[in-house]
Formats: structure tokens, C-alpha cells, sequence
């Protein structure tokens, strides 16, 4: 495989599709593909959950007039995640209250490449999510990692809702739920698109951070991966975190960037100020 355009596509295709079919469980047939978006709304106050994709450089208007318009009327936050290699113009979008994030690398992986470094330690568990106690628990574990009271209840929320479906419901998603000496300490999920495996979720609670139990999460998806039928695995990996990702034998392909939108941010003005622009490279296709 080549570490190119093409490997960071893998990427950007797996969040694609993770960010409509997490939003579809809980809304669905609202994800709306526009002009170089995917647009998708679950139907939470959720930027977790609602969560827009681009892979071109999309023109501020068209940013507002069908993004973030759309979720300053339902008074929701949303994140933007850019896949593009061009950038996009922080200072416009900030004017529509767009906030740029720390940039994650994207990375990615021939699965038969990937070398699992095996430390095991007896005061570790990693077990697989697959009662509705535990896809409660992984949502409270999902929800402490927030800074925001708001987003912890949408997102608990939601996990709440994903307990009462049969499992076969969310068969793409393979939750881990990290114990040490018995406490549920840390997450971490596999998603499965097409053409990839996504490594999504990785966290561990602050006060556990030194006791590996991040490291072996990592380790015991790698070795799902491995038992798997991809061909490939992706992830966006913190700038300070590679090495561990490096070591096992992802690649990085490049950088994704984010933005993160909350109606507080003077939303409430956007929709006015909005251009009366019907361009034809305009127009919402679902």
C-alpha cells in the first residue's frame, strides 16, 4: 500500500461514514450529503454526535448558509471535521463561531503489517461491550472525558438509547471497556466501514494514566484487528501520541482538522446576516 492521498482517504471515508451511521442510530435519515459536506444530525445537542465532514475546501457561505445555520436554528453544537489537504480560512470561519481544535493525524495501516507489543498484567481486563449494563457504563465513561455538563448528559443520553436496541442494531461498532483491579476505567471502539477499520474512543480516566491501562487497550484492539477481515486500519491520533501508533506499524497520512460550533457563540445573529445567494453549486442533494 502506498502512504499517499489515497491511504488518508481510507481515513477520511471511515469517518464519514462512522459520523452517519452514529448520528443514524439515534435520527435517522437525517444525514445530508452537500456540495464537498456530509452533514449529519443526530438529533442530540451533541457536537459528539453531530458531526459534519468535508473533503474540499467549501466556501464560508456555503459553510453557513446549509451548516451552520441549519444547527443555530435547532440550537445545537456540531463539530466540522476538514479532511482536505487545503486548508480552510480560520478567520472566516471563526466569524461564524467555528473554534479550531488541536489537529489530530491521520493514520493508517496494512493490517498484516501491525506487530502488537504483548505486556500483559493481571491487574488489567479489557472486555468486549456486549450487555446493556455495559454499553451504559462505556457511555459514562464517554461522557466524563467531556468538559462540558451539557454534552455529558446528550452523550449518556445516547448510550442510554443504544441499550435498549438489539445488538445487531450497532454491529459495526465494537466496544472495549477497559478495568483495572475490577473499576471501569477506560474505552475504546472499533468501526467498521467498507474499506477500514477505525480505532475511535481511546481514553482512559485521568487518575489511571499511568497504570498502562491506555497501552493495553491499544494492544488488545490491535490483535482484534489482526483476527479480522480488513485489509486496513485508521485512526486520528493526537499530535504527541504517535509514537505509540508509529512502534505498531500505522503510518501517518496526514492532518484532519476540527472546529467546534455551540449556539452560545452568538448564534442566534448567524441565520440573519445570512447571504440571499442561490447559486446553483448552492443547492443541498440528499
Amino acid at each position: 500500500m502506498k502512504y499517499s492521498l489515497s491511504a488518508k482517504n481510507l481515513v477520511c471515508r471511515n469517518l464519514e461514514t462512522k459520523a452517519g451511521y452514529f448520528a443514524g442510530l439515534a435520527n435517522p435519515n437525517q444525514t445530508k450529503e452537500i456540495t464537498g459536506l456530509l452533514r449529519t444530525d443526530s438529533g442530540l445537542l451533541s457536537s459528539h454526535f453531530n458531526q459534519v465532514v468535508s473533503n474540499s475546501v467549501v466556501q464560508p457561505r456555503i459553510l453557513q448558509r446549509f451548516v451552520v445555520d441549519y444547527f443555530a436554528e435547532r440550537h445545537s453544537p456540531f463539530s466540522l471535521w476538514h479532511c482536505a489537504s487545503k486548508p480552510l480560512d480560520d478567520i472566516a470561519l471563526g466569524e461564524l463561531h467555528l473554534l479550531r481544535q488541536p489537529p489530530l493525524i491521520a493514520m493508517a495501516a496494512e493490517v498484516k503489517q501491525l506487530a502488537p507489543n504483548d505486556k500483559p498484567d493481571d491487574k488489567l481486563k479489557i472486555k468486549n461491550v456486549t450487555r446493556a449494563e455495559d454499553v451504559i457504563a462505556y457511555g459514562d465513561l464517554i461522557a466524563a472525558a467531556q468538559s462540558c455538563n451539557l454534552e455529558a448528559a446528550q452523550i449518556k443520553k445516547f448510550y442510554n438509547h443504544l441499550s435498549e436496541l438489539p445488538e445487531h442494531k450497532y454491529s459495526r461498532l465494537k466496544m472495549h471497556i477497559g478495568e483495572y483491579e475490577g473499576e471501569a476505567v477506560a474505552t475504546g471502539c472499533l468501526f467498521s466501514s467498507a474499506d477500514a477499520l477505525g480505532f475511535y474512543d481511546l481514553w482512559t480516566l485521568p487518575e489511571y494514566r499511568e497504570h498502562g491501562v491506555g497501552s493495553a487497550m491499544f494492544q488488545q484492539m490491535v490483535r482484534e484487528v489482526l483476527n479480522s477481515h480488513h485489509k486496513h486500519a485508521v485512526a486520528l491520533v493526537g499530535e504527541d501520541q504517535q509514537d505509540l501508533w508509529l512502534d505498531t506499524g500505522f503510518y501517518a497520512v496526514g492532518e484532519v482538522t476540527s472546529y467546534e460550533f455551540t449556539p452560545e457563540r452568538g448564534a442566534s445573529s448567524i441565520h440573519q446576516d445570512a447571504p440571499n445567494d442561490d447559486a446553483s453549486d448552492d443547492r443541498e442533494s440528499a
